[in-house]
């Protein structure tokens, strides 16, 4: 989560100084991209945001997990506490009883 955060704000820092620049005097030797190149790149930024996407989606489902794991473990700690009482009180109750 940390991760993307952090992503999240680089990735808006550079935008926001990229479009504060102004733009450079197209030069001779300029190189033009192909639309072979340029689909290529397209595809490259949507497998990102894909990526992107299943981390946003991981980190918020991997809580929801570990609370749902921790409560059983809770409600398991307390049938254990209930069970070693009733030991407790039947291995005292049978010692009186001697």
């Amino acid at each position: 989560m940390r991760l993307v955060v952090i992503a999240s704000v680089l990735t808006i820092g550079f935008a926001c100084q990229a479009a504060a620049q102004t733009a450079p005097a197209p030069s001779a030797d300029a190189v033009t991209a192909t639309r072979s190149e340029m689909r290529e790149l397209i595809e490259a930024v949507q497998a990102t945001a894909k990526a992107s996407r299943e981390n946003v989606d991981h980190a918020r489902v991997v809580p929801d997990l570990l609370y749902q794991i921790l409560t059983k473990l809770d409600k398991i700690e307390d049938k254990l506490d209930k069970v070693e009482t009733t030991l407790k009180e039947t291995q005292a109750s049978a010692s009186r009883k001697r």
